[in-house]
């Protein structure tokens, strides 16, 4: 045999052992992909752990401020005494709930009345005297909106066909952030 038959053609050579750095085509595609996808993996991690702080944030805004809930951290609370706790306090809301919707109906249909002795006192008053209805009618331009239960500024002021600035300036004095059920505004 010559040299040159003993001489290995390069496609029959082999990768050596001692140099890692020399990968084949298919074994440097496999590493990349397996880069690629603990990468990938690692974004998508951090992109769930950031949400977890926003979302709390987000949930703490939404939460009404005149609600205190007095959780025990003792750990000789039974479960039996947290469920009826929580019961309880749900029964609590529920009913407070319905008293607010009660008296928002109340106060509605008190107002109601109000606007329609008002009116008929007006029509008195106008047969009467013609300067008497007009100081009565400037009394008419003026309308009163009644908040309900689970009703913020934006939807009273929606409600009355008005922007919340007009219902601000027609409200001075008035926090619009903490409005209540059975309070009355002046939409008009």
């Amino acid at each position: 045999m010559t040299d040159k038959e003993k001489q290995n053609e390069p496609w029959e050579a082999s990768f050596k052992d001692e140099q890692p750095s020399q990968y084949s085509r298919s074994e440097h595609r496999r590493k990349s992909k397996r880069v690629s996808m603990t990468v990938g993996i690692l974004v998508l991690l951090v992109v769930v752990l950031s949400f977890v702080p926003v979302y709390n944030y987000l949930q703490t805004l939404n939460r009404p401020e005149n609600t205190e809930t007095a959780w025990t951290t003792s750990s000789s609370e039974s479960s039996d005494t947290k469920v009826t706790d929580r019961a309880k306090e749900s029964s609590a809301r529920a009913a407070s709930k319905r008293a607010a919707k009660a008296s928002s109906k109340k106060a509605a249909s008190e107002a109601e009345a109000k606007r329609e002795s008002e009116k008929e006192a007006a029509k008195a008053s106008s047969e009467t005297d013609q300067e008497s209805s007009s100081s009565s009618s400037s009394q008419e331009d003026k309308q009163y909106a009644t908040v309900e239960a689970g009703q913020g500024a934006y939807r009273v002021a929606a409600n009355a066909g008005i922007s919340q600035q007009e219902l601000q300036t027609l409200n001075p004095g008035v926090n619009l952030t903490n409005i209540y059920a059975g309070q009355k505004l002046r939409v008009k």
